[in-house]
């Protein structure tokens, strides 16, 4: 694998790049123990170490290879809460040490909820097995400060869910209107495309265009766009399917991703959905906006780019048409013989 892809894998995917990060401070760090033990002699604590670095590095190449990363997190975090419990029986006092990075790691890893389970299995684990025996005050003073670490690494996480969770959303949404953007319409259409590769389930867009909307802006003021844009997302998110996707391509441009569709039900859909823009949607002073539609269904071996330009090609067509119409490309031809359109009556 080429270091650019490795890169590229490592910062789009959140996941991989934290189970890769904890699998090789893991690994580094359990190295110089792993080799003083073979020195030494101590070859049953040798195989405890090489035995839980196989297991980090099984679950990281496991996430590379197969791209999932639920699985290998999950068991990562759950062998390495049970070498914890492992380290500190046969270690002894100085193993109880690597409680700590052990359970730092596993709200790193997972949904905090199955961490903090792992901790006070854990935790119970090793006050059944002796693993903590010792004065009143030494115990004490292990599961204080256990508890304290867990309560920070739980406070840490969930702090760090909720931040990710505002990022995500400030990327993934349009500010405007709530609805998606461009960028995410991008990811979900190559995400389409793969789906109808291996599954054969159809996919279509339609490409939505306000009709001469720049007069609204100039005559009311950018405000009043605004609104119009925010009721049109609005008008559009209750009219699709359950399972549609709808996103902000760009100033008036709305782009609905239509899942399982079908070349007879492309017409009915753009028709319902030029026709309530135009009953509900209107200037400040009363006048009727209208919307031009361009649709085009996802074709065998055809790139994301080229479908995309054929819906739009047909929205087009629409516009030259005079607007207030829906156009839907049928054979990739959007002004041959085979193109559906509709009109205003």
């Amino acid at each position: 694998m080429e270091m650019r892809s490795i890169k590229y894998r490592l910062r789009k995917d959140f996941q991989l790049a934290i189970v890769t990060l904890l699998g090789t401070i893991a690994l580094v760090g359990l190295t110089p123990f792993a080799i003083l033990r073979g020195i030494g002699g101590q070859w049953l604590l040798l195989a405890m170490d090489l035995l839980i670095q196989a297991g980090i590095l099984g679950g990281v190449l496991y996430a590379w290879i197969t791209g999932d990363t639920r699985r290998p997190s999950l068991f990562l975090a759950y062998f390495i809460g049970a070498m914890a419990v492992v380290a500190a029986h046969a270690l002894g006092p100085a193993g109880r040490h690597w409680f700590y990075p052990a359970i730092v790691a596993s709200f790193f890893l997972i949904d905090r909820r199955h961490a903090t389970a792992i901790t006070l299995t854990v935790l119970v684990a090793m006050l059944l097995t002796g693993s903590v025996l010792g004065s009143a005050l030494e115990t004490a003073s292990f599961y204080v400060t256990a508890i304290v670490c867990a309560l920070l690494s739980y406070a840490f996480a969930h702090r760090t869910a909720m931040q990710r969770g505002q990022l995500e959303t400030l990327a993934a949404r349009d500010p405007l209107t709530g609805i998606y953007n461009r960028r995410t319409l991008i990811e979900d259409l190559e995400r389409a495309r793969e789906v109808f590769k291996r599954e054969g389930r159809g996919y279509a867009v339609l490409v939505l265009d306000l009709d001469e909307f720049k007069d609204v802006n100039d005559r009311h003021g950018h405000l009043a766009g605004d609104k119009v844009l925010i009721a049109l997302a609005r008008l559009l998110e209750k009219n699709i399917r359950k399972g549609d996707r709808l996103y902000r391509f760009g100033g008036e441009e709305f782009v609905i991703l239509v899942p399982a569709a079908q070349p007879d039900g492309l017409k009915p859909m753009a028709e319902k959905l030029r026709k309530k823009v135009a009953e509900t949607i209107a200037t400040p002073d009363d006048k009727p906006i209208t919307t031009s539609i361009g649709a085009a269904l996802l074709r065998q071996d055809e790139s994301v780019a080229d479908w995309f330009a054929r819906a739009d090609t047909a929205l087009y067509v629409a516009k030259n048409a005079g607007r207030n119409r829906s156009v839907i490309d049928q054979d990739g031809s959007p002004n041959g013989s085979h193109v559906a359109t509709e009109s205003a009556r």
